[in-house]
């Protein structure tokens, strides 16, 4: 928004009256004066809500993003989640050498598009560990890992396209066969997609 000074016709007027040569301020001149006060005020008034609009549409683009939802049909042209898999190293994670057995889990996953393919994607993951041998308290763990979490999990190499993600146990299992769930929200759309699978751990000792 432009604001143009809003006096200068006025500003120009008062000059060729008050240059005039009278030594004593006329009516026209007093009211002139009052007029190009009220404008400095006005003048001053705009360009103060014109700052604070501005602060607000900041404020309203960083809490909302300046891109907007796309509708369904556009989705459906773009390479988007349509799906999470597991990676092939899924499995226990051996995190202290020392001593035998699993500490945790290691969680390969990855978003896929529509084809199928593997696609690198921005989003949060939850992932629970269940020991269904264990009917009573069957829970292991459950993890949570935030979009800058994931995103410092996220493996480029070739063999394993994949987010690697370390679960240490929160429950040590009595089982070697764990149910594993994943649950991945996609930082785009904002949908949810889950994917489970039984893996198989080095009990610890």
């Amino acid at each position: 928004m432009t604001l143009l000074p809003l006096m200068t016709g006025a500003v120009v007027a008062g000059s060729l009256l008050l240059g005039a040569g009278c030594s004593t301020p006329s009516k026209a001149n007093i009211e002139l004066r009052k007029q190009i006060q009220q404008l400095e005020r006005d003048n001053k008034e705009l360009v103060r809500q014109h700052a604070s609009d501005q602060r607000v549409i900041e404020g309203l683009r960083d809490r909302v993003g300046t891109i907007p939802t796309l509708p369904t049909s556009r989705l459906a042209r773009l390479f988007i989640v349509q799906g999470i898999e597991f990676g092939r190293l899924t499995g226990g994670a051996d995190l202290d050498p020392q001593k035998p057995g699993d500490e945790g889990l290691a969680v390969y996953v990855f978003p896929i598009d529509q084809n199928g393919d593997k696609l690198k994607a921005a989003g949060s993951f939850d992932i629970w560990a269940f020991d269904l041998a264990e009917p009573k308290d069957s829970l292991v763990g459950h993890w949570h890992f935030d979009v800058q979490q994931a995103m410092q999990g996220w493996n480029g190499t070739l063999l394993e396209y994949s987010y690697a993600l370390i679960c240490p146990w929160q429950k040590a299992p009595k089982h070697a066969d764990l149910t594993v769930k994943v649950t991945f929200l996609d930082e785009l759309t904002q949908t949810p997609f889950t994917a489970q699978r039984v893996v198989h751990v080095n009990l610890p000792r």
